[in-house]
């Protein structure tokens, strides 16, 4: 099985979406969620499952929403997905970081191949080295690794999810 684990905010909302929604898309959309994501981000979500039959998995804080299925329905995002565990105060199942999360995860579920789109940078070297994607939320730190300015979940980001879960060099 092959799993991608998706941050929201800044992966798929970024800087130059919320300048964009302000000029362009300002009357379009149902509710305030809706605004949260940029449609071309969700696109690419959607081509890198289907390009590599991936699980999605949400990493995101978001995933303490209960109507977040309803969300991803009216933005075109798969409706049937899992999420990373919260930890428990009760039994000890605490997390320090959310690349603790997703090692929990990989504990409970079979495992081929995995890819973490993030803007932070919370995960193990490992997890870091191996298995990550990070998608800048500014424009200026952007610049700085090399990305044009550019954003969110890009296409050259997009690419590299989809061949790491592909195992191409």
């Amino acid at each position: 099985m092959k799993y991608l684990f998706l941050d929201i905010d800044g992966v798929l909302n970024h800087e130059e979406w919320y300048e964009k929604r302000i000029k362009d898309y300002k009357d379009t959309f149902t509710c305030w969620e809706q605004e949260c994501f940029d449609p071309d981000c969700v696109e690419r979500v959607n081509r890198i499952l289907k390009e590599t039959g991936a699980r999605l998995v949400v990493s995101s804080s978001w995933r303490l929403d209960l109507k977040l299925a309803r969300i991803f329905s009216l933005v075109g995002l798969p409706t049937d997905f899992d999420v990373t565990p919260t930890g428990n105060i009760y039994t000890g199942d605490c997390y320090d970081t959310r690349g603790e999360e997703i090692e929990a995860f990989l504990e409970d579920n079979p495992c081929d191949q995995y890819v973490i789109l993030d803007d932070d940078r919370d995960f193990s070297e490992e997890q870091l080295n191996e298995h990550f994607v990070h998608c800048c939320t500014d424009y200026l730190q952007a610049l700085q690794e090399g990305n044009e300015g550019q954003t969110g979940l890009t296409e050259l980001k997009m690419r590299k999810a989809i061949n790491i879960l592909n195992k191409i060099q």
